[in-house]
């Protein structure tokens, strides 16, 4: 292949510069050192991506705002919705727990779509959509629909045993909504967008590299540049999208520590005080996250014990316990599998979104057993202390550099080239 139908593109994971073909269609191409996708086939462009977007739009409300299931109880039918029970939640004096679950079943679904659209705008009004893209690219980790679909499986489990449950028309709009935001996250490509709005900034040809030349990858908008190009304040910044790059190794890690050693002490009182109260027949029992799997397990729903364990207690405590190895990993230097770390971070990055299951369920039982009915539901303590630490440590991950890491690993490698020859 020519140098010239090709294009060198630095890798997000491990640093590596790769040559990739730029007529690559619907082909996939891979980093040979780390297997990081670096262009992804199949996707679509954004008019298509806009028609999935409005359609989220559209269906939305119906989705949100309508009740999803309902229980009767004594006759009378309590129905939950996803703004009923984040309402309720809010005005029964819990307004910081319903701020979260607003924010990732309510806020960020929407926002997204709107992002889509109004890049869809900006492109006819030839618009240069630079912080639309940005703010594109940090949405998808806390739009979370998904994981409110098996809370809502979840919570029908939970209340079974008080009143007779069924499934209400609006749970259609719901799932749809969720399968066309899935969709729309595998078939959007942010990279493509910034190409596409982008032209004059064309990829880092190897006909006009040298052996001098020291490549940088903006983290923002994965452009590769000449390092040298410096700004008028003396600053590393990436010609493209403006984001700083002279953020130094010491600062990322005291950001991860930060929040990680926040999200530690959060994780105590949600672990020890009690997440839901509930008051059946004049006896009230308080559930910690344990006790409400141990209920499980006793009502004989061991898949849905499985689920709530899985999610509440040992996703967030492994997710803490692997940021911690990584961090000290990088300030030990110690000589690990680099391909292990590498599976670790991403297990980091793809379950810790889904510890938020307890929280939804908890807005689903404020919808369907109010209080002054026979049966009374009440969020307890440990609820805002659990969602903080869950936001904690998705911040923590997200700024857990993954280069520092390999910066070790070809630290080891030199050594060893070194001492062989």
């Amino acid at each position: 292949m020519k140098e010239s139908d090709v294009y060198l593109q630095s890798c997000p994971e491990c640093d590596t510069l790769v040559s990739i073909a730029k007529d690559l269609n619907n082909q996939t191409a891979c980093c040979p050192n780390c297997h990081h996708i670096l262009h992804s086939g199949g996707r679509w462009s954004l008019g298509r991506c806009s028609i999935i977007a409005l359609s989220i739009l559209i269906l939305l409300p119906l989705a949100l705002y309508f009740p999803l299931m309902h229980i009767d109880l004594l006759g009378v039918n309590l129905y939950a919705s996803v703004w009923g029970g984040t309402w309720k939640m809010a005005t029964s004096g819990f307004p910081y727990t319903a701020f979260m679950i607003l924010f990732c079943s309510v806020i960020m679904p929407l926002a997204f779509a709107l992002l889509v659209l109004a890049l869809r705008f900006q492109k006819w009004i030839e618009y240069r959509p630079r912080y639309t893209l940005i703010f594109l690219t940090k949405a998808k980790q806390w739009v979370m629909l998904d994981v409110y679909l098996v809370a809502l499986g979840v919570a029908a489990f939970k209340v079974r045993e008080y009143a007779p449950l069924s499934f209400d028309l609006y749970i259609i709009p719901f799932l749809l909504v969720t399968l066309l935001t899935t969709l729309l996250f595998t078939k959007i490509d942010p990279k493509q967008l910034w190409n596409d709005f982008y032209p004059e900034y064309y990829a880092l040809e190897p006909e006009h590299c040298t052996h001098s030349t020291h490549y940088t990858l903006c983290h923002v908008c994965e452009y590769t540049f000449d390092a040298n190009i410096i700004d008028r304040k003396g600053q590393h910044r990436c010609p493209r999208c403006e984001s700083n790059l002279d953020v130094s190794e010491n600062i990322k890690l005291q950001r991860v520590w930060a929040t990680l050693l926040a999200g530690i002490v959060m994780m105590i009182p949600a672990n020890l005080l009690p997440i839901s109260s509930t008051e059946f027949a004049g006896s009230t029992s308080a559930d910690s996250l344990m006790s409400g799997v141990l209920l499980f397990i006793s009502m004989g729903s061991y898949a849905v014990a499985v689920i709530v364990f899985v999610a509440s207690i040992l996703v967030p405590f492994s997710k803490v316990a692997i940021i911690l190895y990584l961090l000290l990993a990088i300030h030990f230097r110690w000589k690990h599998s680099i391909h292990w770390q590498m599976k670790l971070l991403h297990y980091v990055h793809f379950v810790g979104r889904w510890s938020m299951l307890d929280l939804f369920v908890l807005a689903l039982m404020m919808s369907l057993v109010e209080r002054g009915q026979i049966i009374s539901f009440s969020v307890g303590e440990a609820a805002f202390y659990f969602g903080a630490a869950v936001f904690l440590t998705m911040i923590s991950s997200s700024n857990l550099d993954s280069k520092m890491l390999w910066d070790i690993h070809y630290g080891y490698q030199k050594q060893n080239q070194e001492a062989s020859s």
